[in-house]
């Protein structure tokens, strides 16, 4: 049996070919771009106004000028003046183009106005002063975004400003999410004194979701037949199927024997932990498929594990090892990796856990309140660092 590494290491070295699609500007946060974002004039494409003052031309105050009357103001969004004389200024706003015959503006906090008059109290240090010369921060052509970064307001804020009403960007992941077990109804039906309701399916629906996954469910019989059928399908028409149950050792734990007849390659079945011992995972030419147990700590310790950090990888989102350290120390296994439920702390030393007892992978009343899972190597039990896997 693997370790949750060797699993780690397998699923990483899995990855989805998803294509491309081009969607609205006003719904690509956080989606991957598929292009890159280039520049379709120089920036800033003209010699803009930083500061509301007065523009002049920078000779004049080397020649002793302080002082100039106003020839006319001129607002951000109009065409340039042109200054008349060298010994007199233009009143100017913050992103105007600087009107033409001048090259310097001085702000109002260094001037002051009498009868139409400027006054120079504070001499700016330099020609160009408060001028945000055209094209000194890119030039036309220029790649301002890379193809393959993520998405985020800024990357909005600069596709727009090149008139990019469309971008181009990579497919959402299609996934289907499956329950199984005969024993387990609908969340709107009244349980039997021998059935459940399901719950696996929504509470992974709810954890890819905060990565902007949507998900199609689906529930199927332990029936062999009935399992073949849906699966031949779905593998044919989603990137990813995540299953849950039906891949223990029970006689009608069938998933793992049906995923082989329908050419699903098996990397392995079994990890050396608890809960989620019996996870089972492979891939076919076109899909990815993880089989989670059944039983709901076990289903979310997967999928807090392996299941969300492989799609951020596929996302391009972080995926930082988080650390952290807990308020008790663990009991450990000798040959089980535990993952421990817990609640987190922010303290001046880092991130603290505190462990939610539960009474076994079933307890799923216990997860209440809970922020992720504390991954507690086989055999260890001392108060170093351990790693934490957000829910």
């Amino acid at each position: 049996m693997i370790t949750p590494e060797q699993a780690e290491k397998l699923i990483e070295d899995c990855s989805l070919t998803l294509g491309e699609e081009s969607i609205s500007i006003d719904h690509a946060l956080n989606r991957l771009l598929a292009e890159d974002l280039v520049a379709d004039t120089d920036l800033p494409p003209f010699n803009r106004v930083m500061m509301d003052g007065i523009a002049l031309r920078y000779q004049s105050i080397e020649n002793g000028h302080t002082h100039f009357p106003i020839q006319a103001m001129q607002r951000a969004g109009e065409a340039p003046l042109v200054l008349e004389s060298e010994n007199h200024c233009i009143e100017i706003m913050t992103g105007a183009v600087c009107s033409y015959g001048c090259d310097t503006v001085v702000p109002y906090e260094h001037i002051r106005i009498e009868n139409g008059i400027a006054y120079i109290d504070q001499l700016p240090g330099a020609k160009g002063k408060n001028i945000h010369s055209k094209g000194s921060d890119k030039k036309r052509g220029d790649v301002l975004v890379s193809k393959g970064k993520r998405i985020g307001p800024a990357e909005i804020g600069i596709a727009a400003s090149i008139g990019k009403e469309t971008l181009r960007v990579m497919r959402k992941p299609r996934l289907l999410i499956c329950s199984t077990g005969d024993e387990l109804v609908d969340i709107h039906e009244t349980p039997l004194a021998y059935q459940i309701r399901r719950s696996n399916v929504y509470a992974l629906m709810a954890s890819l979701l905060s990565l902007g996954i949507e998900a199609d469910n689906l529930h199927l019989p332990d029936e062999k037949e009935q399992l073949e059928r849906a699966l031949e399908e779905a593998l044919k028409s989603y990137d990813a199927i995540l299953l849950s149950g039906g891949v223990s050792k029970g006689k009608f734990d069938l998933l793992p024997a049906v995923l082989e007849a329908l050419g699903v390659h098996t990397l392995f079945h079994g990890i050396a932990q608890r809960p989620g011992k019996p996870i089972w995972f492979g891939y076919s030419e076109t899909c990815t498929v993880f089989a989670l147990p059944g039983n709901p700590v076990s289903t979310l310790a997967c999928a807090a594990r392996y299941i969300i950090p492989w799609f951020k990888k596929q996302l391009g989102l972080d995926n930082q090892t988080m650390w952290t350290s807990l308020v008790e120390e663990p009991a450990a296994h000798e040959t089980l990796c535990l993952f421990l439920p817990v609640k987190l702390s922010h303290t001046q030393h880092g991130l603290v856990s505190q462990v939610q007892r539960y009474q076994g992978s079933g307890d799923f009343s216990a997860l209440a309140g809970i922020d992720g899972f504390v991954e507690v190597p086989a055999g260890k039990s001392s108060a170093t660092p351990f790693r934490y896997f957000p829910i």
